[in-house]
C-alpha cells in the first residue's frame, strides 16, 4: 500500500488537534490564527483548512470576533460517548469471540505488552493512546467500515474524556489493563457472553468514575 504524504494542512490539523486533546489547550483557550501561523510556521490557508475539520469534529468554534475557542467537552457529551461505545463494542465482542485470526491477537499482545511499559513510567497521554488503540483493534475485526468510521469521528472526545479519568483515578490504570487483558482471553475463547460482558463491565466503570 502507498501511503499518502501528510500535506500541511494534515500536518496542522494533527499538531493543534495533539494539544487540545492533551490538555494543553483546555476548554476555553483562546487562540488567534496569528499565534498559530507563528507556531507551527505555516501560511493562513492550511491554518485555515485544519481550523475548519477541527470546527466540524467539536474540538473548536470559530467566532468572527472572539478567534477560536477550544471547546469545552461537557459532561453530557462523554456520557453519549460512552453509550455509543458500549453498543459498538458489545457487538463487536458478541460477534467476534472464537473469530478472530493470529494477526489481531498479535496486535491485541503487542498493544497490551506497551500499555504494561508505560504504566510503570507513568505516561498517562500514552496510556489513553494504546487504550484507544486497542478498541479500535477490537472494531477493526468486524471488517466493517460503517463502524470504523463511527469510532473515528468520536477518538478525539473519548481521548479528552478518558485523560480526565486516568488523571483523577492514576490507580485505574492497572485495573483497566487487567480488564483489557481478560477481554482478550476471552476473545479466544468460545462463550460470547463471557466477552460482552466483559467488555460492558469496562465501559461501564469509567461512566461511574465520571458521574
Amino acid at each position: 500500500m502507498i501511503l499518502r504524504e501528510k500535506t500541511f494542512k494534515d500536518k496542522a490539523y494533527e499538531q493543534i488537534k495533539a494539544r487540545i486533546v492533551s490538555g494543553e489547550w483546555s476548554g476555553g483557550t483562546f487562540l488567534t490564527e496569528k499565534f498559530l501561523n507563528d507556531l507551527l510556521q505555516m501560511s493562513k490557508t492550511p491554518i485555515r483548512s485544519a481550523l475548519d475539520r477541527l470546527e466540524m469534529n467539536g474540538l473548536v468554534k470559530l467566532s468572527p470576533k472572539q478567534g477560536v475557542i477550544v471547546q469545552e467537552v461537557s459532561l453530557k457529551k462523554v456520557l453519549e460517548i460512552y453509550e455509543l461505545r458500549l453498543s459498538l463494542e458489545t457487538f463487536a465482542a458478541r460477534h467476534l469471540t472464537g473469530k478472530l485470526d493470529r494477526k489481531h491477537f498479535e496486535l491485541f499482545d503487542q498493544n497490551l505488552e506497551e500499555q504494561a511499559h508505560v504504566i510503570r513510567k507513568g505516561d498517562i497521554m500514552r496510556y489513553v493512546e494504546l487504550d484507544e488503540k486497542f478498541h479500535e483493534i477490537l472494531i477493526s475485526g468486524l471488517d466493517n467500515e460503517e463502524f470504523n468510521d463511527v469510532m473515528t469521528r468520536i477518538q478525539d472526545k473519548f481521548l479528552m474524556a478518558v485523560r480526565a479519568t486516568f488523571i483523577k483515578n492514576k490507580e485505574r490504570l492497572w485495573g483497566s489493563l487487567e480488564e483489557h487483558l481478560a477481554i482478550r482471553a476471552a476473545l479466544a475463547g468460545e462463550d460470547p457472553r463471557v466477552t460482552e460482558d466483559l467488555v460492558a463491565k469496562h465501559i461501564e466503570y469509567v461512566k461511574t468514575i465520571m458521574l
